[in-house]
């Protein structure tokens, strides 16, 4: 039997992460991203799921259905799926009632699952019209993707949907977070639950929802980031990741970081607060000899490309692996889904030279080992 799978592509998705924006939502945004030179990769980001599962045609049986033009037609197109168009976007660029649109016309089509491309507030608007009837698969593509409706990484994405071609799949249902951009914007984190949606079954390739870790370790993270900030060297630029840790870490070094954006620190002061790729690179040109210092994602494990997208493939061919320092408590690490630290930069060749045994503070001269997977 021939299953029906509906492509969806947000191609906004991710334009404000690099550029320090966190995100595509709300009015403005995508000006404000054009005008700091943001580009927009959701396809090109996209495109190994769709080689994935464009792999899979001569074990499977399945036909796609799409929406026009850079919605999916093209990248379609581009990976060699055979695709029927069913939905067209009023606009461009498309907007989230396209997206709706796109997937009303998926289900009056037939479609047995919805693959998209896209971050949380795409997968709301997905699920606002599939319910949990319908299973989706995300295509990791966003600034923030904190459901569990996301694969770790694109390939993973196209490779489920493979796996669920081929034959019956198990479904369950996943939570659907996100957080409000202008909070985020402002520096105040308020993500909620807003439902829930089906996704297939895969513990190897999709990801868990983030989770707020309740307090447990708070003492012996407050003594990794004392000791770690008490070994800050001279003349050496500290790449800071988002997160209460790595605020800590800022007032253990005696700075005000910003929390749910990327600082940069020299000799004592922030030398760029809440900043962007580009003036990363360009720190890095003043300041070659660097480090980059993050936290971990309750429950979902991603170190980068998840919230931190300034942190990019660029950015960290630029610093050694071994310059990359991680903290978190135990209690974390353990609440891990099967014990997974990954990356998912969107650099295929990055991720490989990241992944392998990684150290991890978890207080004041304790660490633990963890494998970095991608």
């Amino acid at each position: 039997m021939s299953i029906c799978i509906g492509i969806v592509i947000n191609p906004l998705a991710g334009v404000g992460g690099a550029v320090g924006l966190k995100g595509s939502d709300g009015p403005g945004t995508v000006a404000e991203a054009c005008a700091r030179q943001a580009s927009f990769d959701a396809g090109t980001r996209a495109l190994p799921a769709l080689l994935r599962l464009r792999a899979a045609a001569d074990v499977a049986r399945f036909h796609v259905v799409t929406a026009a033009g850079a919605m999916g037609e093209e990248l379609c197109r581009v990976a060699g799926l055979e695709a029927r168009v069913v939905a067209w976007p009023a606009g461009s660029p498309s907007s989230s009632a396209d997206t709706a649109a796109a997937c009303r016309a998926f289900i009056d089509a037939g479609t047995d699952l919805i693959l998209f491309a896209g971050g949380d507030g795409t997968a709301r608007d997905i699920a606002a019209i599939a319910g949990t009837d319908l299973p989706v698969i995300g295509i990791p593509c966003g600034v923030k993707m904190y459901s569990g409706v996301f694969a770790l990484t694109a390939a993973r994405a196209g490779e489920v949907a493979a796996q669920c071609a081929r034959g019956p799949f198990d479904v369950q249902p996943v939570e659907l977070l996100d957080i409000d951009e202008a909070e985020l914007r402002a520096d105040r984190a308020s993500s909620r639950l807003h439902g829930h949606v089906l996704a297939p079954v895969d513990r190897t390739r999709m990801q868990g929802s983030k989770a707020h870790m309740p307090g447990s370790g708070g003492a012996d993270i407050d003594a990794a980031c004392r000791q770690l900030a008490a070994e800050f060297e001279r003349e050496t630029l500290y790449i800071v990741g988002p997160g209460t840790t790595m605020a800590t870490l800022c007032e253990r070094a005696g700075v005000r970081g910003t929390m749910l954006g990327v600082d940069a620190i020299v000799n004592g002061s922030v030398v760029a607060a809440d900043t962007s790729e580009a003036t990363l690179l360009k720190l890095l040109d003043r300041w070659p000899s660097a480090s980059i210092v993050v936290g971990v994602i309750g429950r979902q494990g991603c170190l980068f490309g998840r919230g931190n997208q300034p942190i990019s493939a660029r950015v960290l061919s630029r610093v050694a692996r071994q310059r990359i320092e991680v903290v978190a408590s135990v209690h974390k690490l353990l609440s891990l889904v099967d014990g997974r630290l990954f990356v998912d930069t969107g650099d295929a060749n990055m991720d490989r030279a990241l992944a392998g045994p990684l150290l991890i503070r978890t207080g004041a001269n304790r660490s633990m080992v963890m494998r970095l997977t991608f």
